[in-house]
């Protein structure tokens, strides 16, 4: 379904897709069906998907990057730029057959081909990602700082109803109306780190215990009404209390978790979400 609905946005947005094989993994090339420009002038947004660590693929989200690179394309144009995006959907191994460290290995093995193997420069690079997946793309920040790596981290990062929180401390009320569950949540956190009960194995798996100074710049898109938005807040203000002066907390009111990521004829204010993205992601490129 998500790889019909990608190839129709994809001819309406005027984007091919490519796959491509990488450590084993296939992940999807979203970009323009005619493009002259030059390596030195490309912005690539590598996305990580959600789906509980467990579900889901870049098939099934190429109509998001679809949407999401003419979002992009769109608000650089309003920055005077003409570079036109392109969206990496990266894939990871999945929960319960392969549990944590492996997905961020994955992340940042997909990362890593793009420095490498696509020859892009790190100012060029933004990582993005939803709910699991913005849980990795923290993950692999702070796996590239610890690992004295700071010179390869990204331009910045934009995170959705990230999973960031293995404490359970959650306010029922914010499920009510949220497709995620306290117990989804929980089979959600043992499926992918079988240890999540120790908190000393969290390790980088929770982003809201860590040491977040000297990351890049994020953007964190929180909604009112998602199970996981205190990880949202806490991740906020943990980065607040780390001394993080660049930070974007972006909160929706009304909407639930992952909002953003709906075909806008089903839910119009994706569209606002999105474009949040997108111009977080434009004012970054053109900034540097």
């Amino acid at each position: 379904m998500g790889y019909v609905l990608g190839w129709i946005y994809s001819r309406w947005h005027r984007r091919r897709i490519d796959p491509v094989r990488v450590s084993g993994l296939e992940h999807l090339w979203i970009r323009p069906l005619a493009s002259s420009q030059s390596d030195a002038k490309r912005l690539v947004v590598m996305y990580v998907h959600g789906g509980a660590f467990a579900l889901l693929s870049p098939r099934f989200y190429s109509f998001f990057g679809a949407t999401l690179a003419a979002a992009v394309d769109k608000e650089l144009s309003n920055c005077g730029s003409n570079v036109q995006a392109e969206i990496f959907m990266a894939n990871y191994h999945k929960a319960p057959e392969y549990c944590f460290p492996t997905q961020p290995k994955d992340v940042l093995a997909a990362y890593e081909y793009l420095l490498d193997h696509e020859g892009l420069s790190t100012d060029q690079i933004i990582l993005a990602g939803d709910s699991a997946g913005g849980g990795l793309v923290m993950s692999t920040l702070l796996r590239l700082r610890d690992s004295k790596q700071t010179h390869r981290l990204p331009l910045a990062a934009i995170v959705s109803s990230p999973f960031v929180d293995f404490s359970e401390s959650i306010d029922p009320k914010c499920a009510l109306k949220c497709i995620l569950t306290r117990t989804i949540a929980k089979a959600c956190r043992v499926a992918y780190h079988p240890l999540c009960a120790e908190r000393a194995a969290w390790a980088d798996a929770s982003a809201v215990h860590c040491n977040l100074e000297g990351l890049p710049p994020v953007l964190i898109q929180a909604a009112t009404l998602d199970y996981l938005f205190q990880d949202s807040e806490r991740l906020a203000a943990k980065a607040k209390a780390d001394g993080v002066t660049d930070w974007e907390f972006d909160v929706h009111d009304g909407v639930s978790h992952v909002f953003s990521l709906f075909p806008s004829l089903i839910l119009p204010y994706a569209e606002v979400g999105v474009q949040k993205m997108a111009a977080f992601a434009a004012k970054k490129f053109v900034e540097k």
